[in-house]
């Protein structure tokens, strides 16, 4: 008796280990976005196969890649705590700038260099008023999408130039593909191993995730809070341009409203990633999956044929059903634990 509760403790703590370890490094709520794109991808072979055409997945992955850019710079800013609703008015400012005075014998690089630097600066501003002014971000946000809105209109009128069209030199990359993967989706995985690096193995990065978590404790710790947040929320406003020129060179001919869509998506994304709206630590690679599921959702529900307001419907729905299961997996993951313990305290 005394040999087989030894051997069934020797059995169920390591095993408990393995399954603390996990339940660490990969928690329930960033599997979600992994097991909703695996049960996406099996849907779409049975119900909607033309999603998968080379066609379609040069689309998608061009696409997401956007998304994924965008995301992350939301996911940045929603790790200090807040929610950036000016994503949509950075980005459409962004491209717009790109096609206004990328044409004819401009200095595309030189183009392409401001039109980053914008989005750096209006974030930045919009950071001050959040970070040292203490004001609330969704109100901070929300003016500076309707400012920089309504300065586009009065700026551009209803046409971005005389062409309308983003540099050729800036098209050709964007519009380029690899094995059927578009460049914007490769320029995006770039962008996420970068930010994982930082974010991971960087003083910054894990100050970033710090001060998320609780400013007080941060700054008795000794970090510069609002030095870290403001850095922060200038690289997400470079993430938001560059997503921005990509868009624009993606799409070639984009509007003044180009970046309408990424209001919602990207924090739809973050929710989908198990990103915590109360800040803390994120999964760069959650994100960038999250915008995968998004986008070749949306393209299987179109090529399906609904429309684009029931798409956004369903997209809202898998958001729901997304946060769900990753509450009902940190309850069964936890239940899990405690009972594997159960046993091998009864066994011992």
């Amino acid at each position: 008796m005394n040999v087989q509760s030894q051997g069934v403790s020797m059995e169920t703590a390591p095993r408990s280990d393995r399954l603390t370890d996990l339940k660490y490094r990969w928690p329930a709520r960033y599997r979600a976005s992994w097991a909703a794109l695996t049960v996406l991808t099996v849907a779409v072979v049975l119900i909607a196969p033309r999603t998968l055409s080379s066609a379609s997945l040069g689309l998608v992955t061009a696409l997401a890649g956007v998304l994924a850019i965008a995301s992350l710079g939301q996911t940045l800013i929603i790790m200090l705590g807040a929610i950036d609703l000016s994503v949509s008015a950075i980005m459409s400012l962004s491209a717009g700038m790109v096609v206004h005075y990328g044409g004819p014998g401009a200095n595309v690089p030189a183009v392409i260099v401001t039109a980053l630097a914008v989005p750096v600066l209006l974030s930045l501003l919009n950071g001050v008023l959040i970070t040292v002014f203490r004001l609330n971000a969704l109100i901070v946000t929300l003016a500076t999408f309707g400012i920089v809105s309504g300065g586009i209109k009065l700026w551009t009128g209803v046409s971005l130039s005389l062409t309308g069209k983003a540099p050729e030199p800036l098209t050709n990359v964007a519009q380029k593909e690899f094995f059927g993967v578009n460049a914007c989706f490769l320029f995006a995985l770039v962008a996420a191993v970068l930010l994982a690096v930082v974010l991971g193995k960087t003083r910054f990065g894990r100050r970033i995730a710090a001060v998320g978590v609780n400013r007080r404790s941060a700054r008795a710790l000794g970090i510069r809070v609002t030095a870290v947040e403001l850095s922060t929320f200038a690289l997400a406003g470079l993430l938001y341009g560059v997503a921005a020129v990509l868009l624009a060179g993606y799409i070639g001919t984009p509007d003044v409203a180009a970046g309408a869509p990424y209001q919602l998506a990207t924090i739809t994304v973050a929710g989908i990633a198990g990103v915590l709206f109360t800040g803390g630590p994120v999964s760069v690679a959650g994100v960038v999956c999250a915008a995968v599921f998004l986008q070749l959702l949306d393209q299987a529900l179109s090529i399906l044929g609904l429309s684009a307001g029931q798409r956004v419907v369903i997209q809202g729905l898998a958001l729901v059903v997304a946060v769900a299961a990753i509450t009902i997996g940190q309850y069964g993951a936890s239940g899990l634990s405690r009972g594997i313990k159960l046993v091998g305290r009864r066994a011992g």
